[in-house]
């Protein structure tokens, strides 16, 4: 082969060579662009996931220390006293640990204290009662207003004590009565408020009150009017009118014992059931209506009926009802959509942390904002665009 011929194809190689180099730096840099725009779009993409994760955490943070503030202004806490403080302290650690811990935010916990610190619950009741509040209102599916006035109002009416123990037992016996009676804990804590004050001096106490209300439910009388038979039952029982009286006495029924004090409900009505044996339905019948109110035959024979096995089965099972409404918020909450209510409370108190961390930032800017409005407000009130002007450099100059 010629040098001329060698040449020739030297240079064409060269070319060739050239060319796929070029080639291949021009694909390598269409390359680079590409990843620098994959960068520069995922840094955008995080950049504002935390901005909303920011924008997320101030709005779930203010909501959260406006509810607080609520709940001081209810209790009259001065935070500026380090008595005040501390209470304010305990109540937010109550709020913050129940919104981690059950399916409420720790908003809606703030919101529960409030209703506590209405009915008079200082920072102390308040926080010891809010987790067995909160659980009642999961296990009945109550609203926490609702739930609150019923724990509150009626502990209160009844004379029990505000404490843990007594709160849970309270809460206990309701769940209990609302798994084993034909009635819900909403139902029964409206029928324990119409009752009121005259069930405390029931022998039995709250599980002799929660096994009449049951029975009543089972009856068909449910909420506030087996509340209001009930009521009516123990005051035709404790004051009966005279005829009543003297038809007691001839069927040798006490309502009270050798002390004075009254006898179980299902004491007296099987006394009566007793001395009614034999009778046929029309002496019943003129019998109950002597006791008892016309419109309160249904519920006494309701608990005529079931003065027997029945109440005492019922009573046993509200007996033993430790754990019963931490079981039934624990079933409530057994589901895809208590997982997420989980899930968003431990997200919200995430949020409050985010926020307390930025709150001090935040306040101080918001202040000088209104600072600075408030200047160029009144420079423009004294001097018009020219005055106002004149404020903006000046506020620019801080």
């Amino acid at each position: 082969m010629s040098k001329s011929k060698e040449m020739e194809i030297a240079i064409k190689i060269a070319g060739k060579v050239e060319s796929s180099f070029k080639t291949s730096l021009n694909i390598a840099s269409k390359g680079i662009g590409s990843i620098t725009k994959a960068i520069s779009a995922a840094t955008a993409a995080a950049a504002a996931a935390v901005g909303a994760i920011g924008i997320a955490a101030v709005n779930v943070g203010r909501e959260f220390e406006a509810a607080m503030s609520q709940v001081a202004a209810t209790m009259l806490i001065d935070k500026s006293t380090e008595a005040g403080q501390k209470n304010f302290e305990i109540l937010e650690n109550a709020a913050r640990e129940c919104g981690r811990s059950t399916a409420f935010s720790a908003t809606e916990a703030a919101e529960a204290l409030n209703y506590l610190a209405l009915a008079g619950y200082d920072a102390e009741k308040a926080a010891i009662a809010l987790p067995t509040v909160l659980k009642l209102a999961g296990a009945g599916a109550m609203d926490l207003a609702a739930a609150s006035d019923m724990v509150t109002d009626s502990m209160s009416a009844l004379g029990i004590a505000a404490t843990e123990q007594n709160l849970t037992e309270f809460s206990d016996q309701l769940a209990q009565t609302a798994s084993k009676a034909n009635t819900s804990v909403a139902q029964l804590g409206e029928g324990i408020l119409t009752v009121g004050g005259t069930a405390k001096g029931l022998a039995g106490g709250t599980v002799e009150l929660n096994t009449a209300l049951g029975i009543l439910a089972d009856n068909g009388l449910k909420g506030a009017e087996g509340g209001t038979h009930l009521r009516n039952i123990i005051l035709s029982l404790q004051n009966p009118t005279d005829n009543a009286a003297k038809a007691m006495k001839s069927l040798g029924i006490d309502v009270y014992d050798s002390q004075g004090k009254m006898r179980g409900l299902n004491d007296v009505f099987e006394d009566l059931q007793g001395a009614m044996d034999g009778m046929n339905d029309a002496q019943k019948d003129n019998i109950l209506s002597t006791l008892f109110n016309k419109t309160d035959l249904t519920a006494a024979n309701a608990m005529l009926s079931n003065c027997t096995d029945r109440f005492d089965e019922l009573s046993e099972a509200i007996k033993n009802s430790t754990g019963a409404c931490e079981n039934m918020y624990a079933i409530q909450l057994d589901n895809l959509n208590g997982d997420i209510d989980i899930l968003k409370s431990g997200l919200s108190d995430l949020g409050i942390s985010i926020y307390q961390d930025l709150n001090e930032p935040l306040r101080n800017m918001t202040q000088l904002a209104t600072s600075m409005v408030e200047e160029l407000s009144s420079a423009y009130q004294d001097g018009g665009m020219s005055g106002m002007v004149g404020a903006v450099g000046g506020c620019l100059s801080k």
